[in-house]
Protein backbone atom coordinates (compact mmCIF):
# COMPACT_ATOMS: atom_id res chain seq x y z
CA UNK A 1 0.00 0.00 0.00
CA UNK A 2 1.33 3.29 -0.67
CA UNK A 3 1.37 6.14 1.68
CA UNK A 4 -1.01 9.19 1.70
CA UNK A 5 2.06 11.07 2.12
CA UNK A 6 4.21 9.87 -1.53
CA UNK A 7 0.37 9.89 -2.94
CA UNK A 8 0.26 13.69 -1.69
CA UNK A 9 3.96 14.67 -2.98
CA UNK A 10 3.56 12.72 -6.36
CA UNK A 11 0.39 14.63 -6.94
CA UNK A 12 2.25 17.78 -6.13
CA UNK A 13 5.02 17.26 -8.73
CA UNK A 14 2.61 16.39 -11.31
CA UNK A 15 0.87 20.14 -10.68
CA UNK A 16 4.27 21.62 -10.38
CA UNK A 17 5.39 19.74 -13.98
CA UNK A 18 2.19 20.32 -15.92
CA UNK A 19 2.24 24.23 -14.38
CA UNK A 20 5.83 24.53 -15.42
CA UNK A 21 4.60 23.09 -19.38
CA UNK A 22 1.83 25.93 -19.42
CA UNK A 23 4.56 28.41 -18.50
CA UNK A 24 7.04 27.04 -21.06
CA UNK A 25 4.01 27.16 -23.84
CA UNK A 26 3.27 30.44 -22.96
CA UNK A 27 6.74 31.45 -23.00
CA UNK A 28 6.78 30.22 -26.50
CA UNK A 29 3.81 31.61 -27.79
CA UNK A 30 4.27 34.96 -26.23
CA UNK A 31 7.89 34.70 -27.92
CA UNK A 32 6.70 33.79 -31.13
CA UNK A 33 4.01 36.75 -31.15
CA UNK A 34 6.97 39.32 -29.84
CA UNK A 35 9.95 38.28 -32.21
CA UNK A 36 7.99 38.87 -35.74
CA UNK A 37 9.83 42.33 -36.18
CA UNK A 38 13.09 40.66 -36.13
CA UNK A 39 12.42 38.06 -38.35
CA UNK A 40 13.94 38.51 -42.05
CA UNK A 41 10.82 36.35 -43.19
CA UNK A 42 8.39 39.37 -41.73
CA UNK A 43 10.32 42.09 -44.53
CA UNK A 44 10.29 39.29 -47.18
CA UNK A 45 6.96 38.64 -46.71
CA UNK A 46 6.71 42.58 -46.53
CA UNK A 47 8.27 43.61 -49.41
CA UNK A 48 6.34 40.92 -51.65
CA UNK A 49 2.79 42.37 -50.77
CA UNK A 50 3.71 45.98 -51.23
CA UNK A 51 5.45 45.11 -54.72
CA UNK A 52 2.15 43.16 -55.59
CA UNK A 53 0.19 46.26 -56.04
CA UNK A 54 2.17 48.02 -58.63
CA UNK A 55 2.79 44.81 -60.38
CA UNK A 56 -1.41 43.79 -60.29
CA UNK A 57 -2.02 47.12 -61.70
CA UNK A 58 0.47 46.87 -64.62
CA UNK A 59 -0.19 43.15 -64.82
CA UNK A 60 -4.49 44.21 -65.00
CA UNK A 61 -3.90 47.19 -67.27
CA UNK A 62 -2.06 44.88 -69.84
CA UNK A 63 -4.44 41.94 -69.56
CA UNK A 64 -7.60 44.16 -69.84
CA UNK A 65 -6.43 46.23 -72.88
CA UNK A 66 -5.21 43.12 -75.03
CA UNK A 67 -7.80 40.70 -74.51
CA UNK A 68 -10.23 43.64 -75.19
CA UNK A 69 -8.34 44.84 -78.09
CA UNK A 70 -7.95 41.78 -79.52
CA UNK A 71 -11.51 40.32 -79.09
CA UNK A 72 -13.11 43.82 -80.88
CA UNK A 73 -10.55 43.15 -83.50
CA UNK A 74 -11.06 39.78 -84.09
CA UNK A 75 -13.93 40.79 -86.78
CA UNK A 76 -11.23 41.83 -89.07
CA UNK A 77 -8.35 39.34 -88.53
CA UNK A 78 -6.10 41.92 -86.46
CA UNK A 79 -7.18 40.77 -83.29
CA UNK A 80 -5.61 37.26 -83.88
CA UNK A 81 -2.16 38.47 -83.46
CA UNK A 82 -2.92 40.79 -80.66
CA UNK A 83 -4.72 38.05 -78.34
CA UNK A 84 -1.50 35.25 -79.54
CA UNK A 85 0.81 38.51 -78.63
CA UNK A 86 -1.10 39.17 -75.10
CA UNK A 87 -1.04 35.44 -74.20
CA UNK A 88 2.71 35.24 -74.99
CA UNK A 89 3.32 37.90 -72.92
CA UNK A 90 0.47 37.03 -69.91
CA UNK A 91 2.55 33.37 -69.69
CA UNK A 92 6.09 34.99 -69.41
CA UNK A 93 4.48 37.30 -67.02
CA UNK A 94 3.13 34.39 -64.81
CA UNK A 95 6.94 32.85 -65.44
CA UNK A 96 8.20 36.14 -63.72
CA UNK A 97 5.67 35.71 -60.71
CA UNK A 98 6.82 31.54 -60.39
CA UNK A 99 10.43 32.88 -60.09
CA UNK A 100 9.36 35.99 -57.71
CA UNK A 101 7.02 33.94 -55.80
CA UNK A 102 9.61 31.32 -54.89
CA UNK A 103 12.82 33.77 -54.33
CA UNK A 104 10.45 35.83 -52.04
CA UNK A 105 7.66 33.55 -50.38
CA UNK A 106 10.27 30.57 -50.65
CA UNK A 107 7.41 28.71 -51.95
CA UNK A 108 8.44 26.40 -55.23
CA UNK A 109 5.32 26.48 -57.53
CA UNK A 110 6.53 23.65 -60.68
CA UNK A 111 6.40 24.78 -64.44
CA UNK A 112 5.17 22.89 -67.45
CA UNK A 113 8.17 23.24 -70.06
CA UNK A 114 7.15 21.31 -73.05
CA UNK A 115 3.74 21.16 -74.75
CA UNK A 116 2.24 17.91 -76.15
CA UNK A 117 2.18 17.09 -80.34
CA UNK A 118 5.32 17.40 -82.67
CA UNK A 119 3.86 19.40 -85.33
CA UNK A 120 3.65 23.28 -84.09
CA UNK A 121 -0.03 23.43 -84.73
CA UNK A 122 -0.58 20.44 -82.15
CA UNK A 123 1.27 22.26 -79.77
CA UNK A 124 -0.31 25.27 -80.04
CA UNK A 125 -3.82 23.33 -79.44
CA UNK A 126 -2.52 21.89 -76.52
CA UNK A 127 -1.56 25.05 -75.14
CA UNK A 128 -4.54 26.63 -75.85
CA UNK A 129 -6.71 23.89 -74.50
CA UNK A 130 -4.48 23.34 -71.26
CA UNK A 131 -6.78 24.71 -68.45
CA UNK A 132 -3.83 25.68 -66.65
CA UNK A 133 -2.70 28.12 -69.52
CA UNK A 134 -5.95 30.31 -68.45
CA UNK A 135 -5.60 30.27 -64.99
CA UNK A 136 -1.92 31.64 -65.01
CA UNK A 137 -3.51 34.65 -67.74
CA UNK A 138 -6.69 35.16 -64.93
CA UNK A 139 -3.72 35.02 -61.74
CA UNK A 140 -2.28 38.22 -63.69
CA UNK A 141 -4.96 40.60 -63.24
CA UNK A 142 -6.63 38.74 -60.04
CA UNK A 143 -3.60 39.71 -58.38
CA UNK A 144 -4.05 43.62 -58.42
CA UNK A 145 -6.79 42.83 -55.95
CA UNK A 146 -4.31 40.85 -53.89
CA UNK A 147 -2.00 43.39 -54.01
CA UNK A 148 -4.70 46.05 -53.05
CA UNK A 149 -5.43 44.42 -49.81
CA UNK A 150 -2.32 43.55 -48.80
CA UNK A 151 -1.20 47.42 -49.94
CA UNK A 152 -4.34 48.85 -47.64
CA UNK A 153 -3.28 46.59 -45.06
CA UNK A 154 0.26 47.28 -44.79
CA UNK A 155 -0.24 50.96 -44.68
CA UNK A 156 -3.13 51.58 -42.67
CA UNK A 157 -1.87 49.32 -39.94
CA UNK A 158 2.08 50.40 -39.89
CA UNK A 159 1.48 54.07 -40.47
CA UNK A 160 -0.83 54.04 -37.30
CA UNK A 161 0.77 52.35 -35.30
CA UNK A 162 4.12 53.48 -35.85
CA UNK A 163 2.89 57.06 -35.44
CA UNK A 164 1.15 55.74 -31.80
CA UNK A 165 4.18 54.10 -30.89
CA UNK A 166 6.28 57.71 -31.09
CA UNK A 167 3.65 59.56 -29.50
CA UNK A 168 5.87 60.24 -25.95
CA UNK A 169 8.13 62.21 -28.04
CA UNK A 170 5.53 64.57 -29.70
CA UNK A 171 2.33 64.52 -27.76
CA UNK A 172 3.02 67.92 -26.00
CA UNK A 173 3.13 69.89 -29.37
CA UNK A 174 0.29 72.34 -30.37
CA UNK A 175 -1.55 72.30 -33.55
CA UNK A 176 -0.31 68.84 -34.13
CA UNK A 177 -2.57 65.76 -34.69
CA UNK A 178 -2.26 61.82 -35.74
CA UNK A 179 -4.64 60.80 -37.99
CA UNK A 180 -7.90 61.12 -39.44
CA UNK A 181 -9.16 64.74 -37.82
CA UNK A 182 -12.82 64.98 -39.25
CA UNK A 183 -14.62 68.40 -38.39
CA UNK A 184 -17.51 65.59 -36.42
CA UNK A 185 -16.94 62.57 -34.84
CA UNK A 186 -17.49 59.71 -37.42
CA UNK A 187 -20.69 57.87 -37.39
CA UNK A 188 -22.01 54.73 -38.82
CA UNK A 189 -26.06 54.48 -39.12
CA UNK A 190 -27.46 50.75 -38.94
CA UNK A 191 -31.50 51.41 -40.07
CA UNK A 192 -34.07 47.99 -40.22
CA UNK A 193 -37.83 49.04 -41.54
CA UNK A 194 -40.05 45.74 -41.68
CA UNK A 195 -43.52 46.24 -43.36
CA UNK A 196 -46.29 44.67 -41.39
CA UNK A 197 -49.89 44.54 -42.61
CA UNK A 198 -50.75 48.69 -42.67
CA UNK A 199 -47.82 49.27 -40.52
CA UNK A 200 -43.99 49.70 -41.11
CA UNK A 201 -41.80 49.35 -37.85
CA UNK A 202 -38.38 50.29 -38.23
CA UNK A 203 -35.33 50.48 -35.88
CA UNK A 204 -32.74 52.67 -35.68
CA UNK A 205 -29.27 52.50 -34.50
CA UNK A 206 -26.48 55.24 -34.66
CA UNK A 207 -23.03 54.40 -33.52
CA UNK A 208 -20.67 58.02 -32.58
CA UNK A 209 -16.95 57.01 -32.72
CA UNK A 210 -15.12 59.92 -30.24
CA UNK A 211 -11.27 60.35 -30.40
CA UNK A 212 -8.42 60.11 -27.80
CA UNK A 213 -7.00 63.19 -26.63
CA UNK A 214 -3.73 62.45 -25.68
CA UNK A 215 -2.10 65.54 -23.20
CA UNK A 216 -0.47 63.69 -20.50
CA UNK A 217 2.98 61.49 -20.89
CA UNK A 218 1.36 58.69 -19.22
CA UNK A 219 -1.77 58.70 -22.14
CA UNK A 220 1.13 58.86 -24.16
CA UNK A 221 2.77 55.81 -22.80
CA UNK A 222 -0.44 53.94 -23.17
CA UNK A 223 -1.32 55.24 -26.39
CA UNK A 224 2.32 54.35 -27.51
CA UNK A 225 1.59 50.47 -26.00
CA UNK A 226 -1.33 50.41 -28.27
CA UNK A 227 0.62 51.06 -31.37
CA UNK A 228 3.57 48.72 -30.49
CA UNK A 229 0.31 45.85 -30.46
CA UNK A 230 -0.99 47.05 -33.48
CA UNK A 231 2.20 47.06 -35.03
CA UNK A 232 2.44 43.62 -33.77
CA UNK A 233 -0.72 42.72 -34.49
CA UNK A 234 -0.23 44.00 -38.08
CA UNK A 235 2.93 42.25 -39.05
CA UNK A 236 1.56 38.55 -37.80
CA UNK A 237 -1.17 39.83 -40.12
CA UNK A 238 0.99 40.32 -43.35
CA UNK A 239 2.73 37.31 -42.68
CA UNK A 240 -0.85 35.23 -42.85
CA UNK A 241 -1.71 37.41 -45.77
CA UNK A 242 1.61 36.15 -47.17
CA UNK A 243 0.99 33.01 -47.16
CA UNK A 244 -2.11 32.80 -48.35
CA UNK A 245 -1.26 34.96 -51.64
CA UNK A 246 1.79 31.92 -51.89
CA UNK A 247 -0.76 29.40 -51.91
CA UNK A 248 -2.90 31.11 -54.36
CA UNK A 249 -0.22 31.40 -56.47
CA UNK A 250 0.70 27.31 -56.42
CA UNK A 251 -2.85 26.95 -57.22
CA UNK A 252 -3.22 29.14 -60.06
CA UNK A 253 0.25 28.56 -61.65
CA UNK A 254 1.82 25.63 -60.73
CA UNK A 255 1.58 22.65 -64.33
CA UNK A 256 1.04 26.09 -66.21
CA UNK A 257 3.44 26.60 -69.19
CA UNK A 258 6.53 28.37 -68.72
CA UNK A 259 8.32 30.11 -71.16
CA UNK A 260 10.53 32.03 -68.94
CA UNK A 261 11.50 28.45 -67.58
CA UNK A 262 11.96 27.24 -71.05
CA UNK A 263 14.57 30.40 -71.70
CA UNK A 264 16.45 29.92 -68.30
CA UNK A 265 16.97 26.38 -69.13
CA UNK A 266 18.88 27.12 -71.98
CA UNK A 267 20.95 29.95 -71.05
Amino acid sequence: MVPRQAVTLEMARSAATASDDRVERFGGRLGWFVSVPFERRTYLNLAYLLLAFPLGLAYFVFVTIGVSLGLGLTIVLVGIPILAFTLAVGLALAGFERWLTAAMLDVEIEPRTDLSGERRRDQFVSLVTDRKTWSSLLYLPAKFVVGLAGFVVATTGLSTGLSMLVLPLYYDRPGLYVGLVPDRAPEISQTLYLGWNYLLVGFDAVFTFGHWKITTLPRAVAAAGVGLLLLLVTLHVLNAFARVSGWFARVMLEDGYDPFAVVRRSL
